[in-house]
């Protein structure tokens, strides 16, 4: 019965240093590239900014007043449109302009990805070549992708 109240002990402590470790990690502690691809969107086939991974990069119409990032103002918001987040200095794929790419400090010190100044975004349920959330309207305002001209792609 000790052996086994030792081993839960034991298996409690180290499922605690992974939670902490977890935790301790930046969030933003990555290489962020904003690259360009062909999806299916307004129902016709346009270029529109993706993540590295291939999920589709959202700018939200609630940020346009201030080009600041509104979604961290609506609890619940980033953790459903997560800012696009980097350490260091962003990179671009083939067709970007690197010069529209920058970033802006956030509350929680987090650098956010921009594109012409709007703050990037991708969605927490999307899937790599999914844009069935754009024109989703969510904490009082529109996603919507965005072209490699800074257009929104509705």
């Amino acid at each position: 019965m000790k052996r086994v109240q030792t081993l839960i002990a034991c298996l409690a402590a180290a499922a605690a240093s992974c939670a902490a470790l977890a935790l301790a990690a930046p969030l933003g502690a990555q290489a962020a590239t904003v690259e360009l691809a062909q999806r299916m969107a307004g129902g016709k086939m346009q270029p529109i900014l993706v993540t590295e991974s291939g999920l589709t990069l959202y700018e939200f119409t609630e940020d346009k007043k201030k080009h600041k990032d509104r979604c961290v103002e609506f609890m619940g918001c980033p953790s459903n449109w997560p800012p696009l987040t980097v350490a260091g200095t962003p990179t671009v794929g083939e067709g970007i302009n690197p010069q529209f790419v920058g970033t802006q400090l956030l509350p929680d010190m987090e650098m956010q990805v921009t594109f012409k100044k709007k703050p990037l975004y991708s969605y927490f349920a999307d899937t790599p070549g999914s844009t069935g959330y754009i024109g989703a309207f969510a904490f009082f305002g529109y996603w919507y992708a965005v072209s490699p001209k800074s257009k929104a792609v509705r």
